[in-house]
């Protein structure tokens, strides 16, 4: 049950409120001189922390089983995702492993050394030239000179057009558009019609 909303907290303030008279009358009959009124305020607080304390344990107990329950699904999906992302990776398995042999042939191809090949790997991964220097072992000042080449030996302006070099055929032909009114400029279609050279 849910003490933390709705009905379950309802029952609780009740619950709590019922066990709070029963305790204070029967405290009040069992007594046989007549209670003053200091004496019936001390009784009554008294019993009010202790019904107050009762009814805390029991909302934070029940707090935690709803954490815990919480943990569990979120335990479960986390699981799950790891599973279809292992299972998706199985899948292209042998397609990730020609991208990368395509990878290294054109590196070698641009007359990029093994050192260069490893950097634009690392590149292409999304590394920084930080973090690669820490791979590498090198410094990073280094890595940049390295990456500049790179960029340098594939006629290419950075980074970014690096990856695209990579990735831009993988990505799903745009939706045919027609041009605004009033533009005449026709937009290059491919990387061949913005002067880049492709993967050949």
């Amino acid at each position: 049950m849910d003490w933390t909303k709705g009905r379950g907290r309802q029952i609780l303030i009740a619950g709590a409120v019922g066990t709070f008279a029963l305790l204070l009358g029967l405290e009040v009959v069992k007594e046989e001189e007549e209670l003053t009124v200091a004496e019936l305020l001390t009784e009554a607080v008294s019993i009010a922390l202790l019904v107050g304390c009762s009814a805390c344990v029991a909302l934070l107990s029940s707090r935690l089983r709803e954490q815990e329950a919480g943990n569990l699904d979120l335990r479960d999906k986390v699981a799950r995702i790891r599973e279809s992302n292992a299972q998706w990776r199985a899948d292209l398995a042998d397609h990730f492993q020609e991208l990368g042999a395509a990878i290294q042939r054109q590196f070698a191809a641009w007359g990029c050394t093994q050192a260069e090949q490893d950097v634009g790997l690392l590149l292409l991964k999304g590394f920084s030239h930080k973090e690669i220097a820490r791979i590498r072992g090198a410094s990073e000042a280094t890595i940049r000179q390295q990456a500049t080449s790179v960029y340098h030996k594939a006629e290419l302006s950075g980074r970014a057009a690096l990856s695209a070099y990579f990735l831009e055929e993988l990505l799903l032909p745009p939706a045919p558009q027609s041009p605004a009114r009033g533009d005449g400029l026709a937009r290059p279609e491919s990387a061949e019609a913005s002067g880049r050279i492709m993967p050949g």
